[in-house]
């Protein structure tokens, strides 16, 4: 073989090896997802985002189902939890998708069905039994959600409600809700070292972001300089991810009710259906009580909260009670009985299944809750403590 041909193989060769890695490349830019199921034929299947802050699902993707099988193909911005959702049927189920081939098979044996056609909803079923392959990120959170020492709590909590269910005394009930807080505040410790040592080991997994962005939906009074704290840990594709840039968001939208800062005002109806502004109680101590008809511990607050009104209010103290009812005739039939003497207004829902937009705006997940401000309308207290509440008047108006 001469110089030259030589050459003209090599060439060749070069050429099919570059062509090789470049069809390799471009397979793995974008995410196959191959699925089996069990329990279903034929049919339609959906893969969906879900939306945290408006509580929406938007269908990105869809796949013929046949015999039993399916195909995705597609590219993510970032690894993001995702939706399935198979019909007829309205089978569900959630998978971590990345892009990266991954395969994931169902089994609808298992399944756990639900029917809220009462509630104006639909009816259908949530898949249980589902084993995804090639999905590093699901590989990650799965390790968090089922490590052995969360396990052991959840067997725990499980037993405690089954007990709760079936208990037929008042006082005993009482104290099987105590010690399943007690677990629960147990297993949020202990969840959330696991994932500060997940992020500390993985800052750039999406994963790990995703799994502190749970946690933090229902430990959402965690202090704010924790969270920044937390926040600032990630990097790369976690820092650029959606469930990042929600969580900055709230972090930034509760630093603005730091004490200091002055309160985000808002215009609400009253009873008779005029409107009641929060800044034209201006120039005296004003507490905004968050509460409703239907919160237990927010009327059985009320009676402290009249004698405070009675001690302070001649003194420049006003509170407002902001309802959190959806029912004006829920709300007007508690104030008739608690005959509460101050200011009352009722929150708004402009959004379906959202919550309140006041209590969205002061950043309200749970109630009673509390927000002193100084005359200026600045914000002195911000909690769910109403022993906060009296040791700040007792300082400002004496006790």
């Amino acid at each position: 073989m001469n110089i030259m041909l030589k050459k003209i193989c090599l060439s060749l060769l070069f050429s099919i090896s570059v062509l090789l890695v470049s069809a390799q490349n471009q397979a793995t830019a974008g995410y196959v997802l191959k699925g089996t199921l069990n329990g279903i034929k034929n049919g339609k299947i959906y893969l969906s985002s879900y939306n945290e802050e408006d509580r929406t699902s938007t269908n990105i993707d869809s796949a013929t189902v046949a015999n039993g099988t399916f195909v995705f193909k597609g590219k993510l911005k970032n690894a993001e939890m995702l939706g399935l959702n198979i019909k007829p049927g309205n089978w569900s189920a959630n998978l971590f998708l990345e892009n990266a081939p991954v395969n994931i098979n169902i089994d609808t044996t298992g399944a756990e069905h639900y029917d809220y056609t009462k509630y104006g909803q639909g009816k259908g079923a949530r898949l249980k039994k589902i084993t995804v392959k090639g999905s590093k990120s699901q590989d990650q959170f799965d390790a968090l959600e089922n490590d052995p020492s969360l396990a052991a709590l959840k067997t725990k909590r499980e037993a405690i409600s089954k007990q709760y269910t079936a208990e037929k005394s008042a006082e005993k009930k009482e104290e099987l809700k105590a010690a399943s807080a007690k677990i629960s505040e147990e297993y949020n410790a202990i969840q959330f070292k696991l994932i500060q040592q997940f992020i500390t080991q993985n800052p750039s997994a999406v994963s790990a972001v995703y799994a502190f962005s749970n946690y933090y939906r229902f430990n959402s009074t965690m202090p704010v300089t924790e969270l920044g704290k937390v926040l600032d840990q990630f990097k790369g594709e976690a820092k650029a991810s959606r469930y990042y840039s929600a969580l900055a968001t709230q972090l930034k939208d509760r630093e603005a009710l730091l004490p200091g800062n002055l309160a985000p005002d808002f215009t609400l109806v009253k009873k008779d259906s005029s409107k009641l502004s929060l800044s034209s109680l201006r120039g005296k101590y004003v507490m905004i009580d968050f509460w409703a008809s239907w919160c237990k511990p927010c009327r059985e607050a009320i009676p402290h909260w009249k004698q405070v009104y009675e001690k302070y209010r001649g003194k420049g103290f006003e509170i407002l009670s902001v309802s959190d009812d959806s029912k004006w005739n829920d709300w007007i039939k508690a104030m008739d009985i608690e005959q509460m003497p101050w200011a009352q207004v009722i929150d708004e829902f402009p959004k379906k299944m959202m919550p309140a937009r006041v209590g969205s705006l002061y950043q309200v997940h749970f109630i009673p809750f509390y927000v002193l401000l100084d005359k200026e309308g600045k914000i002195l207290v911000y909690s769910d403590d109403e022993k906060k509440i009296d040791e700040k008047l007792a300082a400002l108006l004496g006790s």
